[in-house]
């Protein structure tokens, strides 16, 4: 069986994990929605009733459908760039120009700088934090956050994992229902999925990312301001949390101690901080195609996040666009044991 791959359903817990409190303790409103986009699509939607000057200070190595929000919202966007560690390279003289930031961080890690993110909120810059790539690490949203999004659809089995976070006061705006067409699709890739997990059969692993991507495909479509279902918030309201950081720590500081060392493909993040629960493991690679090649030929399913948005004049933000063509990581996560990490490395030592 593949390592890798998106997730199946998987149990729950009789007791809630507290996933809220944990992120932002001081959350005032909390609104589940139909994925991470439908999420800050909401958040957007609440901000623009009282920010009329709508200029957005964004992350130029990003999703499309983030970025997409802010376009569909009409917002005028300026991106950031980063340097080879994911860290973001602000420019203070944009501060009274913009009245939204977005903040994120990658792969489990917060690499944002908070004094910048302060001064703006002293200038009265609405502050939002996208925490999907960091959900689960322990380090929680940013204090001077003001809406905090999250997508959990990357760390459990659930059809829809949008969460809206407003830290002061409630949202003013109201979710319409949920797509149930394209909810129905990712059951349909959930339940193929765990299938798959059970018996190997590679026909239904087929069936299942084909289900999944047809899902998403529409959802870039239709996405707006959809809330999510009943079972899905009961997932994640359930979901076993603490198990979950331990094994991807584990399987992560794994793969820290144990892969060969190669210059030409380097780990993005050489520690683990106690405050970090990975979502991958990153590395930049020099030739790409030809280790995802390798990999794909071994069962080690590659993630690419992500191609260069159509919204982003990619070459005036070099930093940005040397991650996009040299990052990739692989899967670290819960379901996965130290044999299978085992794996990953004797397959790594054999890539020259």
């Amino acid at each position: 069986m593949e390592i890798g791959g998106f997730f199946p359903y998987e149990p729950t817990l009789e007791t809630e994990n507290d996933y809220i409190t944990r992120t932002c303790p001081d959350a005032d409103d909390v609104v589940h929605l139909m994925s991470g986009r439908c999420s800050i699509y909401y958040c957007l939607q609440d901000i623009m009733l009282t920010d009329k000057k709508r200029v957005a200070y964004l992350p130029a190595y990003d999703c499309e459908t983030v970025i997409g929000c802010f376009v569909k919202a009409g917002y005028e966007i300026h991106y950031y760039d980063f340097d080879n560690n994911l860290i973001p390279q602000f420019d203070e003289s944009l501060i009274p120009k913009i009245s939204f930031l977005l903040i994120c961080g990658y792969y489990g890690y917060s690499t944002f700088d908070t004094e910048f993110v302060k001064k703006c909120k002293n200038s009265g810059v609405t502050i939002m934090q996208d925490t999907t790539h960091t959900a689960f690490s322990p380090i929680g949203a940013c204090e001077d956050a003001d809406y905090i999004s999250v997508s959990l659809r990357k760390w459990m089995g659930v059809i829809s994992g949008g969460l809206a976070i407003k830290r002061t006061g409630k949202f003013n705006v109201l979710p319409i229902p949920p797509n149930q067409t394209q909810l129905s699709m990712r059951d349909k890739a959930l339940k193929y999925r765990a299938e798959y997990e059970k018996t190997g059969d590679e026909s239904l692993n087929k069936e299942s990312d084909d289900a999944f991507w047809k899902a998403e495909f529409m959802l870039r479509e239709i996405f707006d301001m959809q809330a999510g279902d009943d079972e899905s918030l009961e997932t994640i309201k359930y979901y076993p949390l603490d198990n979950s950081i331990i094994k991807r720590r584990e399987n992560y500081n794994y793969l820290l101690k144990h892969l060969p060392h190669n210059p030409s493909v380097r780990p993005v993040f050489p520690y683990l901080p106690d405050d970090v629960c990975p979502m991958f493991f990153p590395f930049l690679v020099d030739d790409r195609s030809s280790l995802i090649d390798h990999l794909k030929k071994n069962q080690i399913v590659p993630k690419v996040y992500w191609p260069v948005p159509p919204f982003i004049d990619i070459e005036k933000y070099p930093g940005a666009q040397y991650i996009y063509n040299h990052i990739m990581s692989i899967s670290c996560d819960q379901r996965f044991s130290i044999e299978d990490m085992q794996k990953i490395v004797d397959v790594f030592k054999e890539y020259n």
